[in-house]
């Protein structure tokens, strides 16, 4: 069944529950279910307004339209009112992979009310979205979303380490993870009905202020200098060089498939500064001192707004390995990052063979914190990748140990 839920999410029913995009209308109902103290223990921190879902509500449908983002509001069949969301975010393009999050009014916890709904965005995802890896992460200490997790199949990789060890309340998550061939080789059919969508285009023009809080970087980032580089942002023009650099197969074997002609990379390029603008991500051209184009990229990605947590990758022409710019170019990223942006911890993901990029991880001080089996989907072939993580606690070493304070 071809379904383009880009351009409107399907209706998923099943027994005794309905799953469709949250509406604005739903705003109000959410606030006041979903920012009870028992809630919001265990997630990231919703708005605290009404006004303030309607904005989120209007932030996802946009999100949905583009292809990055699906979420679904749960309703008991007898109710109007949603009563938890369902989220999906793509962490690769084409959302190859994907990490998902739940919140769910407390009334119905224990009612088995989520364990269904929670496998049909799970089948909907690997059936009709195409992904082939799907995460999860919930707090150690959530022994109930643990729980829903384990239940629906999904396995135990990895203790991740708190944002912050400072953070009031910030604990150690649990990672999990489902593949897409392992489920629908269990599950060869559906079975949920699938419906037409009941919001198609996004009831609002796309909001500001729901992610990143308004910021100098979201209008125009800043140049970075450094021994021997600078990081600028990119630009149309880099479009036909960096083409040149992608198109070498050792560039390109260890990362999702880049733009492959001029006018990809220009559009890419657009995409870039657009979603800056945003506030939700940032990409720096990383380019020789008295040179003029970029020679690789850095790329950060939000993971929990606004920035709290993120991911960052990077990609270099091949005559540029070894040749010590990346690591120059990644201690002024790291720098930015952490006392601009606000990072509290910074994530990255390499693949478990590529030891050029795991050695300079764990060189700049990032921790590995173990191996993901069978994550990484680049042509018809599973790799695994390794999680590295640096915290804005190691950042402050790090800074220190290059450029020691002199005490009087």
């Amino acid at each position: 069944m071809g379904i383009d839920w880009r351009q409107g999410l399907p209706v998923l029913r099943s027994a005794g529950v309905t799953l469709r995009e949250p509406r604005l209308a739903d705003a109000q109902a959410l606030f006041a279910q979903l920012t009870a103290p028992e809630v919001t223990r265990f997630i990231s921190t919703p708005p605290d307004t009404a006004k303030g879902f309607e904005r989120f509500i209007g932030w996802v449908q946009h999100e949905r339209h583009i292809g990055r983002h699906l979420c679904y509001a749960i309703v008991p069949d007898g109710a109007s009112d949603a009563v938890g969301l369902i989220q999906v975010r793509a962490m690769e393009p084409g959302f190859s992979t994907a990490e998902w999050g739940f919140a769910l009014a407390e009334p119905h916890w224990g009612t088995g009310l989520f364990l269904t709904c929670a496998r049909l965005v799970v089948d909907f995802v690997f059936r009709h979205v195409g992904s082939h890896r799907l995460e999860a992460r919930a707090s150690v200490q959530n022994g109930r979303g643990n729980g829903i997790l384990r239940k629906i199949g999904a396995t135990q990789k990895n203790i991740i380490s708190p944002s912050s060890p400072s953070a009031e309340g910030r604990t150690a998550q649990v990672l999990w993870s489902l593949s897409g061939e392992d489920w629908l080789a269990s599950k060869p059919g559906r079975s949920y009905g699938i419906e037409t969508p009941v919001t198609r285009t996004p009831e609002t023009e796309l909001p500001s202020g729901v992610t990143a809080p308004d910021a100098e970087w979201r209008g125009h980032l800043p140049v970075l200098h450094g021994d021997g580089v600078y990081l600028r942002e990119l630009q149309v023009s880099d479009a036909h060089d960096l083409t040149l650099l992608y198109l070498d197969r050792q560039v390109r074997r260890y990362i999702p498939p880049p733009p492959t002609s001029v006018a990809s990379f220009e559009r890419f390029v657009q995409w870039a500064i657009r979603q800056r603008e945003a506030g939700q991500y940032v990409c720096y051209g990383v380019v020789p001192e008295q040179a003029s184009q970029p020679v690789g990229i850095f790329q950060v990605h939000q993971l929990e707004p606004p920035f709290r947590t993120a991911e960052w990758g990077f990609v270099f022409g091949r005559p540029y390995w070894g040749s010590g710019i990346m690591p120059k170019g990644a201690r002024l990223l790291l720098g930015f990052v952490f006392d601009t942006l606000g990072v509290k911890r910074l994530e990255a993901r390499a693949m478990a063979d590529n030891g050029r990029a795991n050695g300079v991880l764990r060189k700049l001080g990032a921790t590995e914190e173990g191996r993901l089996p069978r994550s990484f989907l680049l042509g018809r072939q599973h790799d695994d990748d390794v999680l590295w993580a640096m915290l804005d606690t190691d950042w402050v070493r790090l800074r220190d140990r290059d450029h020691p304070r002199h005490r009087l």
